[in-house]
């Protein structure tokens, strides 16, 4: 049965509930943190983690890379891996903590250490909704249980399709996430994006929707909608602030890009009409 535990962890950890298999928590590393010094280490659970802002991680011989609110990364238990500062907020997360009788139904663990993939919208928005949900009187247990479940499957159904990337494009495409995550509303170009990164335009678009899942004005525009969404959820929140400090240019112009990614409208998403899953 689910149980609510809201309580802290550790310095940066908070457990918000038990549920069937696994923990779902919130982890927020702030950039003095002596975390990005020195080497983290996972636990003795596999994670599925969602990022809120990005974050470089690496681990082992592989490269370091941007992670950003429009991935799901999972580490194997037992990893050490480093954590590299990109947003001046340091490292907001949701992580999964996952139960191994669990982990080993969702087929997660594969000895990689840390992988990921793409998130699509609607599950990211289950998450959030789910954690926001947990913070009211008589919260339903059940749903947000449902809704993490949900989560977790589709991030396993997400790295089973994921493609190995060439390890020459693989940093390309890192170098332009990590572009866009440092100024999700500055209006970019092709030939601005493609020539940091020696790319002609085409090219670059080709390789990063192939790498991503994503074009790369999605892409951006995702980051905006998805760092966006705690501050939605959050009662009496002025959406149309929210909108003009995301790089929309209207409260109606937000509204439409909201609904169009996740299904609802943000005054919609932050209520109780909108189910959890």
């Amino acid at each position: 049965m689910p149980q609510l535990l809201d309580r802290l962890t550790g310095p940066h950890e908070r457990h918000l509930l038990a549920g069937s298999g696994y923990v779902l928590g919130g982890f927020h590393c702030p950039p003095g943190a002596a975390r990005w010094r020195e080497p983290n280490w996972i636990g003795e659970r596999p994670h599925v983690v969602l990022p809120s802002t990005a974050v470089r991680i690496g681990a082992g011989t592989a490269p370091d890379e941007v992670r950003t609110v429009n991935e799901v990364v999972v580490y194997d238990r037992d990893t050490t891996y480093r954590r590299g500062l990109v947003s001046a907020e340091g490292d907001r997360c949701t992580f999964v903590a996952v139960d191994d009788e669990l982990a080993d139904e969702l087929g997660l663990e594969t000895g990689a250490g840390v992988r990921h993939a793409p998130c699509a919208p609607e599950p990211y928005l289950r998450v959030h909704r789910a954690r926001a949900a947990l913070r009211r009187p008589d919260p339903d247990l059940l749903a947000a249980d449902e809704a993490v479940l949900a989560v977790l499957g589709h991030a396993a159904r997400q790295l089973r399709q994921r493609r190995r990337a060439d390890r020459g494009a693989a940093a390309t495409v890192d170098a332009v996430k990590g572009l866009l995550a440092g100024a999700p509303t500055r209006v970019w170009t092709l030939a601005e994006l493609g020539a940091a990164v020696h790319y002609s335009p085409y090219f670059l678009a080709r390789t990063f929707h192939r790498h991503t899942g994503y074009p790369i004005a999605r892409y951006r525009r995702l980051l905006c909608l998805r760092q966006s969404l705690p501050r939605v959820l959050r009662t009496g929140a002025d959406l149309s602030r929210i909108a003009a400090e995301h790089g929309f240019s209207s409260h109606s112009h937000y509204t439409r890009a909201f609904r169009a990614t996740f299904g609802c409208t943000p005054s919609q998403a932050r209520g109780a009409q909108v189910p959890i899953t």
